[in-house]
């Protein structure tokens, strides 16, 4: 009987210290688990707090662009405004060399111009500002309407225009946003072609989209770099290089139209040889 006491009197005994042991490593996981909620908890107002504060700065950059790319405009028609008096004078007001000076400055103004309407306009679609007004468009009159615009800059680079359009191509579409994407793509595609090449543009109709491409026998773009192609303000190294003017936010705002249309955009490029943008557009 003293043993089975004592056995009776051990199995209490590691009871208790194992109910003691069990109830300790249950308040260490609640206090744990605590901790860990309270961190969590931390975390997430901090992550709050951050996206509000970026929030904030992109609000900010947004109208900071808005107010300073308006307030530029004033100057600028006014520098444009007299350039035009100026080479309007009599004939033999101005020698040659005051008249290639004039045409510099009139031709940095343009530059500017452009600058100012791209940084708005991408302003204006991250904002949401930049409201599509869809209709019934012809694809095929866009094309011909932004042919027909950069004509004489592409006479003048010495570059070949071809036009391969099986109209009409019907779609709906903001017809003035996609006057904006043939004029950035046709520009590009001139800019960036030396004399003696060609741009391309082909345009059909497949079962539920319409498809544009704009072709150029240009520079290209090193591979290395294709990758940030729709980054604003990004330009490539060899344009850099070879001094080709640019604001490096066409294809961004080319993009942010497409898709405002539900479509879809992408270039293919191989330095030296050319660039093929590929845009396709739902269909009616």
């Amino acid at each position: 009987m003293p043993r089975v006491a004592a056995f009776a009197a051990g199995l209490l005994a590691g009871g208790v210290a194992a109910a003691l042991a069990i109830g300790h490593e249950a308040e260490r996981i609640r206090r744990a688990s605590v901790i860990k909620d309270a961190e969590t908890e931390r975390s997430h107002r901090r992550e709050e707090e951050l996206l509000a504060r970026l929030r904030a700065l992109d609000a900010a950059k947004t109208d900071f662009m808005a107010t300073v790319s308006h307030e530029l405009r004033t100057p600028l028609t006014s520098i444009s405004g007299y350039v035009e008096l100026l080479r309007d004078a009599e004939p033999g007001g101005l020698t040659d060399a005051q008249e290639r000076m004039l045409e510099v400055i009139a031709r940095n103004v343009r530059r500017l111009r452009e600058l100012i309407e791209d940084i708005l306009t991408l302003s204006r679609i991250e904002s949401g500002g930049f409201r599509s007004e869809p209709g019934e468009v012809d694809l095929a009159q866009v094309i011909d309407r932004a042919l027909t615009e950069i004509g004489p800059a592409a006479a003048k680079a010495s570059v070949g225009l071809h036009a391969e359009v099986r109209g009409p191509l019907p779609l709906r579409g903001d017809g003035v946003q996609l006057d904006r994407v043939l004029a950035n793509l046709l520009g590009n595609a001139v800019k960036f072609t030396p004399a003696a090449g060609t741009v391309t543009v082909h345009a059909r109709q497949d079962p539920g989209e319409t498809v544009l491409i704009v072709a150029d026998t240009g520079m290209g773009i090193p591979a290395e770099e294709q990758q940030a192609l729709f980054v604003r303000f990004f330009r490539a190294t060899n344009a850099i290089r070879q001094a080709v003017p640019g604001t490096g936010l066409g294809l961004a705002i080319c993009r942010k139209i497409v898709d405002n249309h539900g479509g879809t955009i992408d270039v293919d490029s191989t330095e030296n040889v050319g660039t093929t943008v590929t845009v396709r557009l739902p269909a009616f």
